[in-house]
């Protein structure tokens, strides 16, 4: 079934259909309305894993094997980049693709996240909802 994204393309979900997103975003606020916004995935037949820290989400990663991770960097404990190179790391996830969703907005932060093979990197003030999951699907569309 093809359907709108809301920013006027066309999907055909089908081909999305058992495709799967890792939330990791500790702020509660932030996350419930990332998870609202991917709802439409959801009812599409894309699977959406939500997760609030960074040790969560890569136990979460080795169980269900992600196509995209939504990645924030500031996490408790472990870190966003630290999330990103043990992923790097790990043979069954090094290739998933990460979308880094941070307030950081440095320079040195977009060229570690670059270096660790970074998908994409949006600064959170910076993007409307819709723009992510524009991205989140070309992304599956593409099946990288």
């Amino acid at each position: 079934m093809v359907e709108n994204t809301g920013t006027g393309s066309k999907v055909d979900f089908q081909k999305l259909t058992g495709k799967k997103i890792l939330i990791v975003e500790d702020d509660a606020f932030l996350h419930n309305l990332l998870a609202d916004k991917l709802e439409q995935l959801r009812k599409n037949g894309i699977e959406v894993y939500p997760t609030f820290s960074g040790k969560e989400a890569l136990e979460k990663a080795k169980e269900v094997h992600p196509d995209v991770v939504l990645l924030d960097v500031v996490l408790p404990g472990m870190n966003g980049f630290e999330v990103l190179e043990a992923l790097r790391k790990d043979p069954e996830l090094k290739d998933v693709s990460v979308i880094i969703l941070s307030n950081l907005n440095q320079d040195k932060d977009k060229q570690r996240a670059k270096e660790l093979g970074v998908t994409d990197y949006m600064v959170k003030a910076n993007f409307m909802l819709e723009e992510l999951v524009e991205r989140i699907v070309t992304i599956l569309e593409k099946g990288k």
